[in-house]
């Protein structure tokens, strides 16, 4: 039984342990709280709740796994003593000896990442979305929006959905990006992707899009941010922050996963077309290869 309350870096690294040996559900809020415990301390227990898909008393249960009476004393906790991010990267930086050991914890970042959100990801939201972009229509646009890394992703989605046929718009550029949403129309698409889910060229995106009846889609690392919020679907992965390689670079892995498995779905359900206009996008560049 723990006598001392656990703060900060102490409480993570107990749900980090503790993880492995709970039930699926228990689980995934343990994983959740050692992957989000910046933003654990702005939720409210049902925002949680409806997020993970478990019920109250779950999240109490595995709070007093770790020591707490309920949720609300993990969270008013867990805020204390975070370690800073720069703290974290000194401690990987040093001679070459330490090249091997960055290599390594990068790979390993990545993996779980990709590990703690497949529990974390919305399953019905991610269906929902699916089924959206399988339905276009050849009457109305598909718009793709983000702003520094974020655009990149939203230049490797457009990549995809070309190959089988569907044609986006990626704007990266914030006039260029109210200009179009103030274009959109019923039945068109908006996915604007934000890290942090603040940007708020996407979120003023968002909300002129809406203004225009037309579906509105985000991609964000934080349930509880202002943009999960507005967007009609919000697409979350909950990915802790990277001290080595920056702020977003494990979920910048899974967004693109979470977007590789979104196109694969959209190109199942429009089969026969995807599968044409993928044949003819990998001919037509086939010229483009250089000869063995």
């Amino acid at each position: 039984m723990i006598q001392q309350k656990l703060q900060g870096n102490e409480i993570v690294l107990l749900a980090r342990t503790l993880a492995p040996s709970l039930g699926k559900k228990e689980r995934s809020i343990a994983r959740f709280i050692e992957n989000n415990p910046d933003t654990l301390s702005t939720m409210c227990i049902s925002d949680m709740s409806r997020f993970l898909k478990v019920s109250v008393s779950s999240i109490t249960k595995v709070s007093k796994k770790l020591g707490f009476s309920g949720f609300h004393e993990l969270k008013n906790n867990i805020g204390i003593e975070l370690n800073s991010e720069e703290d974290d990267f000194h401690s990987f930086s040093g001679s070459e000896d330490n090249n091997g050991r960055l290599l390594e914890e990068s790979f390993l970042s990545a993996i779980l990442a990709l590990q703690d959100s497949l529990s974390t990801v919305n399953r019905e939201v991610f269906n929902q979305v699916a089924e959206i972009l399988a339905n276009l229509n050849g009457d109305n646009k598909l718009i793709l929006a983000g702003c520094g890394g974020s655009g990149a992703i939203c230049d490797d989605f457009h990549h995809k959905l070309l190959k089988i046929g569907m044609f986006s718009n990626v704007y990266h550029d914030a006039h260029l990006q109210q200009m179009a949403a103030s274009l959109m129309k019923p039945g068109d698409i908006l996915l604007g992707v934000s890290h942090s889910g603040k940007t708020s060229d996407i979120i003023n995106m968002i909300k002129t899009a809406q203004e225009n009846h037309a579906h509105t889609i985000c991609l964000t690392n934080y349930l509880n941010s202002p943009l999960s919020h507005l967007a009609d679907f919000a697409m979350v992965s909950g990915v802790r922050n990277n001290p080595i390689t920056g702020e977003n670079a494990s979920t910048r892995i899974v967004h693109l996963t979470i977007l590789d498995a979104l196109f694969t779905v959209v190109a199942s359900k429009r089969s026969s077309v995807s599968q044409t206009s993928l044949q003819k996008t990998r001919n037509s560049v086939l010229s483009k290869r250089v000869k063995n």
